[in-house]
């Protein structure tokens, strides 16, 4: 029996992963799973799809690991996370276009709601009431830090479109706040 692998070197980790060392892939599970998990989560909206999406994103991880060239694999993962879950993100809209049976419910996040905090609702409920475009851009950008150039790349939308969502998408979710929280527009305020 093998001894536990103790490296930190990511290379030799990889380097051990593609020699097919079931220890060095569980341990680039155990890295990466929660992070893959959460950008499946929030570019998704649902549970369900989520875990789909995070299955489909591993594998796609290891068929790509011989191209990873570098020390650090979470932006590369990050990338592959985004990229498949938003192709699924995709196959889930022309799938549902395609089957009129499906109840929109489904599509609703299965979230527990927040306690004990003032947004009445968890944050993944707002997100998945944005349009798909719209609620990718956004987790993109204000949950993995990419920029408005980079998005436009993983989307392949231009920047403009890009950044037009995210402007549709903070409006969206603001009005939907102040509508929840009782807040009305300042212009309203003043009867």
């Amino acid at each position: 029996m093998n001894a536990p692998h103790r490296t930190t070197d990511v290379s030799e980790l990889v380097s051990q992963a593609l020699a097919g060392d079931a220890t060095a892939r569980r341990l680039i599970v155990e890295q990466l799973s929660r992070r893959v998990r959460g950008i499946a989560l929030s570019i998704l909206g649902n549970t369900a799809d989520a875990e789909d999406a995070t299955q489909s994103i591993f594998l796609e991880l290891f068929q790509s690991l011989p191209s990873f060239k570098g020390e650090n694999l979470m932006p590369w993962a990050d990338r592959i996370a985004v990229r498949t879950a938003v192709r699924h993100a995709r196959s889930r809209r022309v799938r549902s276009a395609r089957d009129a049976s499906v109840d929109p419910e489904e599509l609703v996040a299965d979230t527990a709601s927040p306690a004990d905090h003032q947004v009445p609702r968890a944050i993944i409920d707002y997100l998945s009431e944005l349009p798909e475009t719209r609620r990718v851009a956004l987790v993109l950008r204000h949950v993995m830090g990419y920029s408005v150039e980079e998005i436009a790349e993983l989307t392949e939308a231009s920047p403009n479109t890009v950044k037009d969502r995210l402007h549709q998408a903070r409006e969206q979710v603001r009005k939907t706040l102040r509508r929840e929280l009782g807040l009305l527009p300042l212009a309203r305020r003043k009867s």
